[in-house]
């Protein structure tokens, strides 16, 4: 035992000798001091119950990270034949010191990961919460919105005074306005997730630009609206026009509302050419009121609450829609304050243009048309449970004199009829008794008699995401309304659809 002293003295070891009793015999007094002749329980008391290691029938016994005072030893029992025993201290308090502070990096690690992947899970939750609320709120107000157009269309077709007709006019006015709110909020939350893809066709860049002067000046009679375009912007854009158009009149809507002078101007330039691509500087400035810098924020929801006040002044969302359109465009937005009081948005987008650069010529369509008188009516299905949209639907068709309606509400009661009985369209809600409408679609497919099997079958939808009208398509729709619709946009839809030779 001598020789194992003199061979790990000095090696951060230190030898103890007791007997069963726990009475110190010797002590190399590396480490710690021991008392000859003492008890091995009164230096610490860990060694309390250190008798048990005599009785155990094993000659060895490991203990490992054992705090005694203020360090930290590996012990080992070793059992003599003559009844007693060595125990050895092995200092690792430089060594557990190290462990514990790699351990304390590893657990901050994991729980710096656990708390990442739960804020992504919340994050992703709140996206999940915001879209199916965005979803549920759209349905909500498309049914009565539908109704409220509708209606209003109508009435303006009636013999009224002038105080009736202004007061419809203000009515249809109002509810175009919450109908164009209610497609920017969808809109906005389709350019979030990323998943709205740009058209790609040549449009007529001055006669767009016409066409918004001619519309904004007859309905601000004392708006000195001017718009300038250098000759050298290429006549003929390739791109998406309604979106192009869309950062435009946003600018335009968001400077009205915040214009407290006479006039709005436009002025567009080119930045740049290279090959069939250029990139345009689009400029909307009103000559007196400041747009608020906190449309710059790009956490532009937070200023589109309109709860915060009038929502004629809830600019954020028309702004926060042109920015990531202009994202999209591969471009970019802002605004300038000027030096007389105005403000100035600017929008640069990259677009093409064709190698030969000609004015096209684009064919508008008629908005008026002649009404259509029928001799024999179209015996139509309104498939709807919803009391408005029933409602709506069936005083629209009812009032042209051409068709003969049956509204169905239960799916049963449809397949019912036809299965048994002829018809020539059927109108079909997003879903009847919790059935939607491509499973209820597969369903008519498959009961409907010979004559039914090839009726055209109309979505009318809340629902009006590019993948869901996609998939109404896909399930047999000849054509899909989405509502908010007017009258004419119901009836026009219905009769392009229809061969309308049979019922003359």
């Amino acid at each position: 035992m001598n020789q194992l002293h003199r061979e790990y003295r000095n090696k951060g070891l230190q030898f103890i000798t007791i007997d069963k009793a726990g009475v110190i015999l010797s002590s190399d007094q590396q480490l710690i001091d021991f008392e000859k002749g003492s008890l091995l329980k009164d230096v610490h008391p860990f060694f309390e119950n250190i008798g048990v290691y005599f009785e155990d029938d094993s000659e060895y016994a490991k203990l490992e990270c054992i705090h005694i005072e203020d360090r930290i030893f590996d012990i080992d029992f070793i059992l003599n034949d003559d009844h007693t025993a060595v125990i050895i201290l092995r200092e690792g308090t430089d060594f557990y010191k190290r462990v514990q502070v790699m351990t304390q990096k590893r657990n901050e690690s994991l729980i710096f990961q656990e708390r990442l992947e739960l804020k992504n899970q919340l994050l992703k939750e709140q996206e999940e919460f915001k879209n199916r609320f965005i979803a549920n709120f759209s349905h909500e107000l498309r049914n009565p919105l539908t109704l409220i157009s509708s209606f209003s269309s109508m009435l303006m077709k009636k013999d009224i005074n002038l105080d009736q007709q202004m007061l419809i006019e203000a009515i249809k006015s109002q509810s175009e306005k919450l109908r164009g709110i209610l497609n920017d909020i969808l809109d906005l939350s389709i350019l979030k997730n990323s998943s709205l893809s740009l058209e790609n066709a040549p449009f007529s860049l001055r006669k767009l630009l016409k066409n918004l002067q001619l519309n904004y000046t007859t309905s601000h009679l004392d708006l000195n609206f001017k718009v300038n375009i250098d000759t050298n912007v290429p006549k003929t854009i390739i791109g998406d026009k309604r979106r192009f158009e869309q950062v435009i009149t946003n600018f335009i809507d968001n400077a009205l509302k915040h214009n407290k002078g006479d006039s709005i101007e436009i002025n567009i330039q080119e930045n740049q050419r290279r090959a069939n691509k250029v990139s345009l500087r689009i400029e909307v400035t009103n000559n007196e009121g400041i747009i608020p810098d906190i449309l710059s924020d790009p956490k532009l929801e937070n200023y589109t609450s309109i709860g915060h006040g009038d929502i004629e002044k809830t600019t954020g969302l028309s702004f926060s829609i042109a920015r990531e359109l202009a994202q999209l465009m591969d471009g970019d937005i802002r605004i300038k304050h000027c030096e007389n009081g105005g403000t100035t948005q600017v929008a640069n987008l990259k677009l093409s243009f064709p190698i030969h650069d000609e004015e096209i010529e684009e064919q508008v369509e008629k908005k008026t048309k002649p009404k259509v008188q029928l001799s024999e009516k179209i015996r139509t299905i309104i498939a709807e449970e919803n009391s408005v949209s029933k409602m709506t639907a069936l005083k629209i068709l009812v009032s042209t004199g051409n068709f003969d309606t049956q509204v169905f509400t239960d799916p049963k009661n449809l397949l019912g009829a036809v299965e048994n009985d002829e018809y020539d369209l059927i109108l079909m809600s997003s879903s009847i008794s919790q059935l939607d409408t491509i499973e209820l679609i597969s369903l008519i497919k498959e009961f409907a008699n010979d004559h039914n099997k090839k009726i055209p079958i109309i979505g009318v939808t809340t629902q009006t995401a590019p993948e869901d009208i996609a998939a109404l398509r896909k399930a047999g729709c000849k054509d899909v309304i989405k509502k908010p619709y007017t009258d004419d946009e119901l009836t026009n839809t219905i009769y392009k659809r229809l061969n309308l030779k049979k019922f003359k």
